[in-house]
């Protein structure tokens, strides 16, 4: 009867692996794929970034409107520095200092527009006080030149505009 032989007995041995070509190829392939794709993630997160900048404004400007209508006062926001905020109600009989009833820090990087109101109230009905001619609007810059808009509507509605890259810069 034949018996079959195994390789080794032969002599001859198979090889496994992957040879320095294949490699090369491979790591050619990534990286085409890298330079295509991390310039797209960096602004993403840029505007990522700016956009819940913007919504933490909006937050703070919503939370000075509910103090403001839940307790019939006075209520706002102060922008003491570019990347802070800071939630204000002010004593009904306006004898007293306001007290600040929370803050927002914006993440590095990110500043709100040295041209933004530094400040902005509600009254008890949720009505920006005093009651402007148009809307008001806070600009929230990011890095390299991405931005997004947060508008306040005499009547007190807030909206914010998409993150997008300013076409200047």
């Amino acid at each position: 009867m034949f018996r079959k032989k195994n390789l080794l007995e032969i002599g001859e041995r198979k090889e496994r692996g992957f040879s320095l070509i294949e490699m090369a190829v491979v790591l050619l392939i990534i990286a085409v794929v890298a330079a295509f794709v991390v310039p797209q993630v960096v602004a993403y997160m840029r505007m990522y970034r700016v956009g819940v900048a913007a919504r933490n404004v909006a937050t703070a400007l919503q939370r000075a409107r509910f103090l403001a209508t839940s307790n019939n006062t006075r209520a706002g926001i102060m922008i003491p520095e570019l990347q802070r905020v800071d939630i204000q109600q002010y004593d009904p009989e306006g004898k007293g200092e306001p007290q600040i009833k929370g803050a927002i820090k914006l993440p590095e990087g990110v500043t709100i527009d040295s041209e933004a109101p530094r400040q902005l109230a509600f009254d008890g009905r949720g009505v920006v006080t005093p009651l402007p001619t148009e809307k008001a609007s806070i600009r929230v810059n990011g890095a390299e030149g991405y931005f997004a808009i947060v508008v306040i509507s005499p009547t007190g509605q807030i909206t914010i505009s998409e993150a997008k890259e300013d076409s200047e810069s």
